[in-house]
């Protein structure tokens, strides 16, 4: 999954034609948001297994048992939720792209929800601790990304790297972990444009 010198022309392609999708006017996402996570065919390194199938979520399952977190997410109007996480063995010394991957949609009444919702969230992740703001280029209608670098038990650094960003109605949540230096910004950023294509294709309505 690792790439050089950033997003080759193909994914780049791809990804500008992505980035005007979502907004504008266009009718409001109503479908299963299940079906607008990225599946494990989607995954492009080998090895990966569902470790946590992909299934529907409550406010408070996303708010991680704060509630006031939650009640902002049920005010903005959050519809329907969904997750999933895979994962895959590797030596993690030499493990180049992610070895774990939390996907989350979560899909809001509106789209002044969903960019209210964008915008807590996106504020919070910035105030975790060790969080480095960074920017994601085009994805979505609007999208920011953290990482957070800790040393493990073996003294090996890890990399936690979170993507945040809204299609229309639709706010999603990508979390990527591996070694640091083996997993980056362009791994996750592959991955996003992926459920990115879910939620503006076929299964949208």
């Amino acid at each position: 999954m690792r790439r050089r010198g950033g997003l080759g022309p193909a994914v780049l392609a791809f990804v500008l034609a992505l980035s005007g999708c979502g907004g504008g006017g266009a009718a409001l996402a109503t479908g299963n948001p299940t079906t607008y996570l990225i599946t494990i065919d989607q995954l492009v390194a080998p090895d990966f297994t569902v470790s946590s199938p992909a299934t529907h979520v409550s406010a408070a399952t996303l708010a991680k048992g704060d509630a006031a977190v939650a009640v902002a997410l049920r005010t903005d109007g959050l519809q329907s939720a969904a997750t999933v996480e895979y994962q895959r063995a590797a030596n993690f010394s030499t493990a180049n792209g992610p070895l774990d991957v939390v996907a989350t949609a979560m899909q809001f009444a509106s789209v002044a929800g969903a960019t209210t919702a964008y915008s807590t969230g996106i504020r919070q992740l910035d105030a975790l601790s060790g969080a480095t703001p960074t920017s994601t280029g085009p994805l979505g209608d609007e999208a920011h990304a953290i990482s957070v670098v800790k040393t493990t038990t073996g003294g090996l650094s890890a990399v936690e790297i979170t993507l945040e960003w809204r299609v229309n109605n639709i706010l999603n949540i990508l979390i990527t972990r591996g070694r640091y230096g083996g997993t980056r910004l362009d791994d996750a950023l592959l991955l996003a444009n992926l459920q990115t294509s879910n939620e503006v294709g076929p299964n949208r309505a």
